[in-house]
Order: C-alpha cells, then sequence, then structure tokens
C-alpha cells in the first residue's frame, strides 16, 4: 500500500475468509468514527420485469435485522449518537455509510453489519417504502438533467442494462400475480449481494487491532456466492445508436447542445488518464481557445469538455455547450 508523506493515518487491508475485502483505518484525531459499505451491484442487475428493485431493497435494507428488529431502529440509534446516514444505488454498485460518536461506534458496526447477513424486510414497511421511491421518481419528472438523462437511456442499445429504467415507481414495484415483492426482493438479495463483490471501509480513532477485532467477525457472516469477476459484453452502442442527433424540449429555458462520444470502458487506463488531457485541451478558456473562438461567433456562453457517462464496458467523452 503507497501511503502519502503527508498522511499521519494508519491502514491495514484484510481479504476476510468469505473474500470479502476491509479496509481499516485509524486516524487518532477523528471526532467520529465511520463506515462504508460498496457492493457491486445496481439497477443494471434488475429483472427487466422489475426495473427499479435494486434501488427498492437499497430502501428496504434499512428496516428492521433478525438481531434489531424494530423499523426504524438504526435510524434512530444514529441519530441519537450524534450521526449521520445514507445510501445509494448506482448502476454497477450500490453503497451504504454512516458516522457516529467513536464510543459506541461497536454498538453501530454490529446493527450496520445486520443489513447484509440478516435483514427482515418487514413486509410491513413495503408499501412506505414503495412511496418513497415513488416520491423520488417524481420529484426528478419536471428536472430537465434528468429527463435529458432518460433521453440518453432511449437512445443506446437497448440490449445493453444502461438502457433500464433505475428508479422505479408504483408500477415497476407493485404486486404482481398476487405475489408480493417481498419474495423477489429476497431472491434479489440472497443472489446478488455476495460477500466477494462487496468492500468494506471502517475508520476511527481507535487502533487497527481494535477495529479489526470489531469488524472481522461481524462481516466474514456475510454469505459468499463467488460472484467476482461478472462482466458486462453487451455494446453501450451499435452502428444503429450512433451518428444521430436528438432533439429535446426542455421545461425550463435552456439551450444547450451536448456532443458524446461513446468509447470503450477506461478503467485500465487509471494511471494516465488519456481523456483528462483531451479534456483539458477541449475545455482551455484562455487565448486562442476553442470556447473562445465560439464564443467570439456569438454562438455561445460557455463550454465544458469530459465527463459523461461510464461503467465497466463503456465510457463517454463529452463536450456541453450553453448556447446564446
Amino acid at each position: 500500500m503507497r501511503i502519502s508523506p503527508n498522511d499521519s493515518n494508519s491502514y491495514r487491508y484484510i481479504t476476510l475468509p468469505n473474500k470479502m475485502r476491509l479496509l481499516l483505518i485509524s486516524d487518532e484525531s477523528a471526532q467520529k468514527s465511520a463506515a462504508a459499505l460498496a457492493v457491486q451491484v445496481g439497477h443494471f442487475d434488475d429483472p427487466i420485469e422489475r426495473q427499479g428493485l435494486a434501488h427498492f431493497l437499497e430502501h428496504m435494507l434499512f428496516l428492521g435485522t433478525q438481531k434489531y428488529p424494530k423499523e426504524g431502529e438504526f435510524q434512530n440509534f444514529i441519530n441519537q449518537h450524534g450521526g449521520s446516514h445514507n445510501a445509494w444505488t448506482g448502476t454497477e454498485h450500490s453503497a451504504f455509510f454512516f458516522d457516529i460518536t467513536p464510543s459506541i461506534f461497536e454498538e453501530a458496526l454490529d446493527r450496520f453489519s445486520q443489513f447484509f447477513t440478516a435483514p427482515l424486510f418487514n413486509e410491513s414497511a413495503l408499501d412506505k417504502e414503495r412511496q418513497a421511491v415513488e416520491s423520488e421518481y417524481k420529484l426528478k419528472v419536471k428536472d430537465d438533467t434528468r429527463r435529458l438523462y432518460q433521453v440518453h437511456k432511449e437512445t443506446i442499445n437497448p440490449e445493453h442494462p444502461f438502457a433500464k429504467f433505475s428508479v422505479g415507481n408504483l408500477d415497476t414495484l407493485s404486486d404482481a400475480n398476487g405475489v408480493s415483492i417481498r419474495d423477489e426482493i429476497v431472491q434479489f438479495h440472497t443472489q446478488h449481494y455476495s460477500a466477494d463483490l462487496m468492500t468494506v471501509a471502517v475508520m476511527g480513532p481507535q487502533s487497527l487491532d481494535t477495529l479489526e477485532q470489531w469488524a472481522t467477525p461481524r462481516f466474514a457472516k456475510i454469505h459468499n456466492n463467488n460472484l467476482a469477476g461478472k462482466t458486462i459484453n453487451i455494446p453501450f452502442v451499435t452502428a444503429d445508436q450512433t451518428g444521430t442527433f436528438n432533439h429535446v424540449c426542455p421545461i425550463k429555458e435552456l439551450r444547450k447542445l451536448v456532443f458524446s462520444f461513446p468509447m470503450p470502458g477506461m478503467d485500465a487506463h487509471y494511471r494516465s488518464k488519456p481523456l483528462s488531457y483531451f479534456a483539458h485541451l477541449l475545455g482551455y478558456e484562455g487565448k486562442g481557445s476553442f470556447m473562445i473562438a465560439l464564443k467570439d461567433k456569438g454562438w455561445i456562453h460557455s463550454l465544458s469538455a469530459g465527463g459523461g457517462v461510464h461503467g465497466s464496458n463503456y465510457r463517454e467523452f463529452t463536450i456541453g455547450m450553453q448556447l446564446t
């Protein structure tokens, strides 16, 4: 492990017997202790007939476990001890995290680890959390950035998992054929939430030995389905989805032009970062730049280069302009 000479923290990296990766960080000056768990499961893993299921599962994991069955108990415990908590579901990963007063960290860690070893998926909470997902969906319906993102999903290769509807709503997450969606959530969690797809980071003012003693027995209980190495082989775009022009009518008064260039995944080039070099050249704002030339013509207000959606087998490079 390489550590900056300016970094006073202590680190220890462990692979548990169930193949889960554990990073321990001791910071003697830390005012809080914290933990975060990332799992290589996201909305790309949603069944096509249950789009938004991974997101719904994220919500349901917080609502009671076998050891701590009371709904909302984890949230109350964290709040009562000066902490915070949250989670998110992305395309290929989901993450869960919290921080808390160091003196109560071991108990919080015990409660947190139960999400991944013995969740209850309480039937009584299904409708409430389904409404919470619906609210997230409706909140974005009139958001132009989100609307453009959804158009993007409609205009790439429909066979690629990026094309799926990620958030979910009442339509995609309702009970079907007289069977509760809870059964599908339990099955999804059992099949996909595998220890060898997980990495957890644990940090606090405690020593590395103490953090290891607290974390190892709790996270080692997570089941390993031997799913490491999962890949996506479907192309992000085909010839049918390139060389196209898409016109989107926004809700707000916006004039924006975005060029998107699809490329293969770039993870293998993380050390050299070639797209960052291109972004610097094309996004330069000084004398003789692309942006100044277009501004002098009165065509644009601003220009940005780089970014774009990306994943394990695709990457887009974008040039965006705010038009006059």
